[in-house]
């Protein structure tokens, strides 16, 4: 029969150290895990922050279009800001249900304009201008540099945001309205994020004019 010695069981130094090299190996992963979880998570939910908020401006855009009625008619301006780019505003003529954020239920509202203008940063401002015809006549004569109509941003920053407006007699798409051009179908090209690819949605509407 032997004696127990008191260190039988106790653990070496290199026992220790590499228990400790283990102990940190294995947090160290753990924390490299929940940080890659947490980043994914994050893309995840500005990826469908960013795509709700497109389909919101699409489907703002759809029932605005959808709302024009046989006495309502578009107009189409647009202003050289310099570099070749335009300023564009989309006007919806007695189109009172037009983006109603409560803005546009005043009877002398008679134009709900849907502005793309130009920042100094180079980023495109979306919003609404709800004009009166006194607002829309000086806008006009002011090429829409200024004015005190009201407005609702829509959104701030955007990269690109294109209209053209289909020829039904030509059987083709075209830049603007010039020329008393007629037709009910109206084509939207916008982007948000520099990194998603631009979207095309194409609305139907009744013009009166």
């Amino acid at each position: 029969m032997h004696p127990v010695r008191g260190n039988d069981h106790a653990f070496t130094l290199l026992e220790m150290m590499l228990s400790v090299a283990v102990f940190v190996l294995l947090v160290t992963s753990a924390f490299s895990l929940v940080g890659a979880t947490a980043e994914l998570m994050t893309e995840v939910s500005e990826a469908q922050n960013a795509a709700a908020r497109r389909q919101r401006f699409v489907e703002s855009c759809r029932l605005a279009f959808e709302s024009l009625n046989d006495r309502s008619s578009l107009e189409f301006h647009y202003f050289d800001r310099g570099s070749g780019r335009y300023d564009t505003y989309l006007a919806l003529v007695n189109a009172p249900d037009a983006f109603d954020f409560g803005v546009n239920s005043r009877d002398e509202i008679t134009r709900v304009v849907i502005a793309a203008e130009i920042q100094p940063a180079g980023f495109i401002r979306c919003g609404i201008y709800y004009m009166t015809e006194l607002d829309f006549e000086q806008a006009r004569r002011n090429d829409f540099l200024r004015g005190e109509a009201a407005y609702v941003e829509l959104i701030p920053r955007m990269r690109q945001l294109t209209w053209r407006f289909y020829d039904t007699q030509a059987r083709e798409w075209r830049d603007s309205l010039d020329g008393g051009l007629l037709g009910n179908l109206v084509e939207l090209t916008f982007q948000i994020e520099a990194n998603a690819p631009p979207l095309r949605s194409v609305f139907w509407h009744v013009n009166g004019s």
